[in-house]
């Protein structure tokens, strides 16, 4: 077939890719364009030697034309819209805080200092640490001074009473159910930007579950480093038996033990044993009794203070950066840059000194020292 001709001005459009491989668009005597069939017209070259032509010819006519005389007939996007990876996105706080260690003032949660380490205790035991409103807030101020204190070196997640956490409060279910949905939205966001706040931690974070957990609370598991747990301890995930989706905890709990094991927690809502816990990777240790607690976090302890405090909170963001993501350029530019930057940096440096000297470095010098 012959492709059809159109014309504006004195420039005939020869059109297009159905009809030919290449395409030549004539603009006067001298200017030709390429358009291939695989890719994309260079249209808005083509579209401003229109206009240089067009005002030529008005020109000639006696009609001058201002510059950006289009501007109100063409859209201009005032945004350009670029996909952030996931290491240019930096976690940040849902509220102000309310409390700081220094003054300390929710009865929810117990926040403790101690030499290089810190304790973030669920303390509703009447309520089965179930999540409530008060309880969340703890976790999020606690996280908002932790992740600006270089001085902590790792995190224990812990819980008073028989049960870990019994997921959220059954009250809050019911407040729910008589919000919009951008009420109900915002909700769920705020308790998926807690975990992600607490996961994104600069320090090394470890679940103790001395009890069984529901729900957000497999969550705030799955947000964790490590975890240990007694023998006795069940994990279930239930929301589906009562037509709701685990929403919130899903990128936590897929990111933790893979999406074939989160399919079967989240879908079936099958009561979790401890050692299938552990065989599925959220549960990284087993114990008879919690009195074994103390032993696995000094044992912990005694590892991270031989690392480099810079160095082990960038390794663990870069484990997340990097999980289960394709191997891109821009992974590769990311990873390659995080470890020319660390190679310069005053921790390589001094770790150097110290391998030449045959002396500890200075951050191996102060043991993190657990209080319980």
């Amino acid at each position: 077939r012959k492709p059809p001709t159109t014309s504006r001005g004195d420039c005939p459009l020869e059109a297009w890719a159905p009809y030919a491989a290449n395409v030549l668009v004539r603009c006067g005597r001298d200017s030709v364009m390429a358009v291939s069939r695989g890719g994309a017209p260079r249209w808005r070259e083509f579209d401003k030697e229109m206009e240089e032509k067009e005002r030529e010819m008005l020109k000639k006519a006696g009609i001058i034309m201002p510059e950006g005389h289009m501007d109100g007939y063409k859209y201009m996007p005032q945004k350009r819209v670029v996909e952030k990876q996931s290491w240019e996105v930096k976690p940040g706080p849902n509220c102000t805080p309310q409390s700081s260690s220094s003054s300390w003032n929710n009865s929810d949660v117990s926040f403790e200092l101690g030499q290089g380490i810190a304790y973030i205790t669920l303390n509703r035991p009447q309520t089965n640490n179930s999540l409530n409103d008060g309880m969340m807030q703890g976790i999020h101020d606690a996280c908002f001074e932790l992740h600006r204190r270089s001085d902590i070196r790792i995190v224990v997640l812990r819980a008073e009473g028989k049960m870990f956490c019994a997921g959220g409060d059954p009250k809050s279910f019911q407040d729910t159910a008589s919000m919009t949905d951008a009420q109900s939205q915002r909700s769920s966001v705020c308790m998926m930007r807690l975990l992600h706040y607490f996961q994104s931690l600069p320090q090394f974070t470890i679940g103790l579950a001395q009890g069984s957990a529901m729900g957000t609370g497999v969550g705030l598991l799955a947000a964790c480093d490590a975890v240990c747990a007694v023998n006795s301890a069940r994990f279930v995930v239930s929301e589906v038996k009562i037509g709701m989706c685990p929403a919130a905890i899903v990128p936590v709990i897929t990111s933790k033990v893979g999406a074939s094991h989160a399919k079967r927690i989240m879908c079936t809502a099958e009561n979790i044993s401890a050692p299938l816990a552990k065989q599925m990777g959220l549960v990284t240790e087993l114990v008879d009794d919690e009195a074994e607690f103390s032993k696995y976090v000094e044992t912990i302890c005694d590892k991270i203070t031989l690392c480099a405090p810079l160095a082990s909170a960038r390794s663990k963001r870069l484990v997340q950066n990097v999980a289960s993501r394709p191997l891109t350029l821009k992974l590769i530019s990311y990873t390659g840059g995080e470890l020319a930057d660390v190679r310069v940096g005053e921790e390589a440096v001094k770790g150097m000194i110290a391998v030449q000297a045959k002396t500890r470095p200075s951050w191996a010098e102060i043991p993190i020292k657990p209080l319980y």
